[in-house]
C-alpha cells in the first residue's frame, strides 16, 4: 500500500485526505494538537502529533503501530501548513524552518525508508506571492513574484526551499487563489447586516472552491505533470461588486454597502482585500484537463448559500 502524508491537515488538507481515503489510500497527517489528532483519527487518518517548528522527532514505530497491513514509502507528501505568521520567527522562515525539520525527520532512523525516488512532494503556496499587480492585470506562473504580506513571504520562501531541496521530477508547487467552501464564505454576515465593506467594488476576486482544489491536488499527486508550478483558479475572476451582490441576491438581502477604502499609511502592509489581479489557470487546464464541480462563484455560492445560509460560519 502506498500511503500519503499530509503536513498541516486543516481546511484543505482534510478535504484531500477524505478523497484519498475514499479510493483506499492510507493517509497519515502531522498535526500540532492532540485534540486535532483525535479528530483526524475518527476520520480514519493516522495522526502524527508533532510541531514542525520545534519538539522531538516522532518515532516511526509509534506511528505505524496497529496498522492492519504493511505499507510502502509515501507516494505523496503534501505540505498544506497555514502561512500565518509565528511569534518571534521572521516571515521568511515560518515555513523554511519547518521544512528543514521535516527534512531532518524524514532522513532520521526508520523514517528514511518512508521516502523514495517515487515520492512526490506537493507544496501548497498562494497566488499572494505575486504581490500587488497593476489593476486588472492577468498573471500566470511566469509573472513577476513580489510578495508583500507575511503569509506570502513565507510561501515564496517555502517554494524556494522545495525547489532547492527536492528533485525536479518529484516536486510541484501549487498557487491557489482565494479558497472558499463550507464554513468559508467571507463577508456574508456583513452583507446580511448591511455593514459597510471597505473594499474597492470594481477590483477583482479570484476564487477556487475547496472541493475543486482538493480534487486538483489528488489528480496532480497521481499524474505525471510537465511543469513543477501551477496556479489553481476556477478561471473566472469576478469583480467584488458582482460577487457581493450575488450573495445578497441569494440571501434575499439588500444590496451590499461599500465604503471608501482608507489610504494606507507609509509602510503599512497590504491586505488580501487589496488585491486586484486576474489569475489564469491555462497551464493547469491544458495539462490536467480539470473539470470543476464549481466552475464559477455562481455555482459555488448557490450550493453553499441557496438552502443553508444560516448554518455557514462567518470567516470575514
Amino acid at each position: 500500500m502506498a500511503p500519503r502524508l499530509i503536513v498541516g491537515c486543516g481546511y484543505v488538507g482534510s478535504q484531500v485526505a477524505r478523497k484519498w481515503l475514499q479510493i483506499g489510500e492510507p493517509v497519515f497527517a502531522i498535526t500540532r494538537s492532540n485534540d486535532r489528532a483525535a479528530q483526524l483519527s475518527q476520520l480514519g487518518i493516522k495522526p502524527i502529533v508533532w510541531d514542525w517548528l520545534n519538539g522531538r522527532l516522532p518515532i516511526l514505530a509509534e506511528t505505524l503501530q496497529n496498522l492492519e497491513q504493511p505499507i510502502n514509502a509515501f507516494a505523496t507528501i503534501l505540505i498544506a501548513v497555514s502561512h500565518a505568521s509565528q511569534p518571534d520567527i521572521p516571515y521568511a522562515e515560518t515555513h523554511t524552518r519547518g521544512l528543514d525539520n521535516l527534512d531532518r525527520l524524514l532522513k532520521s532512523e526508520g523514517w528514511h525508508q518512508m521516502v523514495g525516488n517515487e515520492t512526490k512532494w506537493i507544496y501548497l503556496s498562494t497566488t499572494g506571492v505575486f504581490g500587488a499587480a497593476t489593476p486588472g492585470d492577468w498573471v500566470t506562473e511566469e509573472s513577476k513574484v513580489s510578495p508583500e504580506r507575511p503569509g506570502s513571504i513565507a510561501a515564496w520562501a517555502g517554494e524556494q526551499w522545495i525547489a532547492s531541496h527536492i528533485p525536479g521530477n518529484q516536486r510541484i508547487s501549487l498557487r491557489p487563489v482565494g479558497i472558499y467552501g463550507p464554513g468559508r464564505v467571507p463577508r456574508w454576515q456583513s452583507i446580511r447586516d448591511q455593514v459597510p465593506l471597505q473594499v474597492d467594488p470594481e477590483s477583482y476576486l479570484n476564487l477556487i472552491h475547496v472541493e475543486d482544489l482538493a480534487t486538483s491536488i489528488v489528480k496532480v499527486s497521481s499524474t505525471s505533470m510537465k511543469s513543477s508550478l501551477y496556479c489553481i483558479s476556477d478561471g473566472e475572476p469576478v469583480r467584488r461588486r458582482d460577487y457581493y451582490e450575488f450573495i445578497a441576491k441569494l440571501g434575499g438581502w439588500p444590496p451590499p454597502v461599500f465604503e471608501a477604502v482608507k489610504p494606507k499609511e507609509p509602510g503599512e502592509a497590504s491586505l488580501r482585500s487589496d488585491g486586484n489581479k486576474r489569475v489564469r489557470n491555462h497551464r493547469l487546464q491544458t495539462e490536467l484537463g480539470m473539470e470543476w464541480d464549481f466552475p464559477s462563484y455562481r455555482e459555488g455560492l448557490t450550493a453553499l448559500l441557496g438552502e443553508r445560509r444560516d448554518r455557514i460560519q462567518d470567516d470575514s
